[in-house]
Formats: C-alpha cells, sequence, structure tokens
C-alpha cells in the first residue's frame, strides 16, 4: 500500500550543515523520519549530489543512513543512483584527462570525432539507461561510415572510462557485434591512389604547367610518401644533397592557437629517406630561387595544408583526372613500393607506419594489376 502524507504547516526539521532530517505525520497518524542528504560534488558533473529517503522510525535511523549514504559517495567516487548522468557528462571529463596524454592535433581531430558523429546519437542519453541495443543500434549505424572502427573506438574508450568511475557496472559496447570494416573494399581503395600510368599522366601535365613550387610539393608526395603535414614543415636543413636524402623530424598540425610546428605523428615517423635525383635536383633549385633569411634555415612552404588540396582540385577538375586528395599520394607511393618489390618492413621504415600490420593491409589491398596477375604467375611457376 503506498505511502501518502499528510501537509503539515510546522515539521519538525533538524538541519546538520547541509543535511536535513524532518519528522512528517503520515495519513495513517503515524509519525516517521525523512533525510534529505547532502553527499557532496559529483565528479563528472560538478554538480551538487542530493538524494532524499524516507520512512524512517526514528532519527537514530536517519542519522545512520546518512553516513552510509555518504561513505558509498566518498568511496566509489560518484553515485551510481544518480542517473541524470549523460554521456556527454561523461565525455567531457574524459577529454580532460586525454589532452594531457596526446598532440594538440590529435586532441582536436577526436574532439571533432565526438562532436559531429558520437553527441548526436549517444551525448543526452542517461549513462544508466543506455542499453546493449541502443549499442547494436549506434553499431549498426555508425557502419556506412569510413571511420567507423574510430568512432567506435573512442565511444568504446569513453563507456570504459564510466566503468572506472563507478557510474556504470559494466560497458555495453562489449556485447555489441561489429561488422567488418566494408567500407574498406578494393573499388574504395583504387579511387583514393594513382596507379601508375595515372600518376605519370598527372606528372606531365603538371610538369607543363604548374608553378616550380607545385612542381616540387606534387614530386615530394608522389615519391616520398610524405603525410601533408610532414611536407609542410620541411626546412631547407632537411635536405642532405650529399646523400640525396630528406629527414623528416617535424610536421605542421592545426591546434587551438593555429597552425604549429610539433613532433611527427609516431616514434616510426621520424625518418631519413632516400630522394631520387630528379626531385633532388628540383629541391635545389627551389631553394636556390627562394628568398632566405639573413641567418638560420628556412621554411620551404608557406601556406596551410588545405591550400594544397584546393590547388590540386583545382588542377584535377581542369584536366578531368580522378579525384585523389594529398593524401591520396602517400597511398599512391605504397603502392608503387608494392609494385617495385619493396618488402613491408622497408616500406614500413620508409612511410613512417607505428605498426607493420598497417603496411601490410595496405599491401594486401593494393595494386589490381598484381592481383589480375596472380593466376599467370602461379602457371609460370609450376609450368612442366
Amino acid at each position: 500500500m503506498p505511502i501518502s502524507y499528510l501537509k503539515i504547516s510546522t515539521p519538525q526539521r533538524k538541519e546538520r550543515g547541509k543535511t536535513m532530517i524532518e519528522k512528517y505525520t503520515k495519513k495513517d497518524g503515524t509519525t516517521a523520519y525523512r533525510l534529505r542528504a547532502y553527499l557532496g560534488v559529483d565528479p563528472v558533473t560538478g554538480k551538487q549530489v542530493r538524494t532524499t529517503r524516507q520512512g524512517f522510525k526514528t532519527e537514530r535511523e536517519a542519522k545512520r543512513a546518512e553516513v552510509k549514504l555518504i561513505d558509498d559517495f566518498q568511496r566509489q567516487g560518484a553515485w551510481k543512483s544518480n542517473d541524470k548522468t549523460t554521456f556527454d557528462d561523461v565525455a567531457k571529463l574524459w577529454f580532460e584527462q586525454y589532452q594531457n596524454t596526446v598532440k594538440p592535433s590529435t586532441f582536436l581531430v577526436n574532439q571533432n570525432y565526438y562532436k559531429t558523429i558520437l553527441k548526436p546519437h549517444l551525448g543526452q542519453l542517461q549513462m544508466t539507461k543506455i542499453t546493449v541495443m541502443i549499442c547494436q543500434k549506434f553499431v549498426n549505424c555508425l557502419s556506412r561510415y569510413s571511420g567507423y572502427t574510430l568512432y567506435l573506438s573512442l565511444a568504446n574508450r569513453i563507456f570504459k572510462f564510466a566503468v572506472n568511475l563507478g557510474i556504470i557496472d559494466n560497458n555495453p559496447m562489449n556485447k555489441t557485434l561489429r561488422s567488418k570494416c566494408t567500407y574498406k573494399n578494393v573499388d574504395t581503395l583504387t579511387k583514393k591512389y594513382y596507379t601508375k600510368e595515372e600518376l605519370n599522366t598527372f606528372l606531365r601535365l603538371v610538369e607543363a604547367e604548374e608553378t616550380l613550387e607545385m612542381r616540387l610539393i606534387y614530386r615530394l608526395l608522389s615519391y616520398g610518401g610524405f603525410r601533408i603535414g610532414e611536407l609542410i614543415a620541411l626546412k631547407d636543413t632537411d635536405f642532405d644533397f650529399h646523400n640525396n636524402t630528406i629527414s623528416i623530424t617535424k610536421t605542421i598540425a592545426y591546434t587551438k592557437e593555429g597552425w604549429a610546428v610539433q613532433s611527427p605523428k609516431t616514434k616510426k615517423s621520424n625518418r631519413t629517406i632516400s630522394m631520387d635525383a630528379e626531385t633532388m635536383s628540383l629541391a635545389k633549385l627551389y631553394i636556390k630561387q627562394s628568398i632566405k633569411p639573413l641567418h638560420g634555415s628556412f621554411k620551404l612552404f608557406n601556406f596551410a595544408s588545405d591550400t594544397v588540396r584546393k590547388r590540386l582540385d583545382r588542377f584535377i577538375l581542369k584536366h578531368g583526372l580522378k579525384r585523389i586528395t594529398p593524401h591520396g599520394f602517400r597511398h599512391t607511393h605504397a603502392s608503387l613500393l608494392f609494385e617495385a618489390g619493396i618488402p613491408a618492413k622497408i616500406a614500413q621504415e620508409r612511410l613512417g607506419h607505428a605498426k607493420i600490420a598497417i603496411t601490410m593491409d595496405l599491401y594486401t589491398h593494393l595494386s589490381k594489376k598484381s592481383k589480375d596477375n596472380v593466376a599467370d604467375k602461379l602457371a609460370e611457376l609450376v609450368a612442366i
């Protein structure tokens, strides 16, 4: 039978700091005690946490309940019964600590992933009410995006963080079924890079029409496999014309303060690569013609990476070529290494991949021509 209450004008209240214990009269005429307890500040939301308990027979019983509630709150570091904590509340706290563990550019990328993909789907949901079914629908929805695994990884880390805080007992993402990255099919990948023939056509047009600066940029992207940030950060002192090598020791990345020079993406990204004589001759000519400071080294290219992308788009559109991005030349370079028979380990070092698995993944998917010739090569190998 539900308890109903009579309104009384002057309840007996005893306030203990920010906690209040009051005596009230129930409809049946009996008295009981109600506890309105202040527990502290929720580390996730930053808000004060209060809770109400009632039906205590004595004031002493209400006080004992208060002590236990506060003790539970302090031990757990969060209030499990506070089901108003949302996914967005947890995400904000997670990003606060994450910011101190990665480069500003990496932080901004993941923050953008969250704002554009995760927050619209999960942000306003209360953590304790996010079920496996909700997560499965989220996974199914994301499977059509090219950044599928990146988005799921970010969501999973936020859920794990909530478990560590004691907000939820289990990570609902653990029980979801995930499809393989179907977006990584051969047709999609071949659209991201140029074949040897397509690259030759592109470079011939570049040689005939582009400025010395853009000719050098496109050759460095094609023959060096640079990340665009690594290329934009190059200085004249990074070029060793005696040994025909280029040292890659930094990158340009976008931060809250604007564009900034940072260390490369990973430790493996610090590398020295050999370059062909024609590209190095072009670089030498460009450096010779550049306006140099009176003292010290200077940066070769004084524009943002987005400028390269826009100029590339205009050039491709003008000549009706297959559209690729500046990063597509990195895939192009990987495909040329594969066709040239360069071992994956050497390709990994040249491309600056943190793990050889990344290089192997590219090698597995690239070069349609090599796949088409597999049967003929096998026939030649076992010919009687």
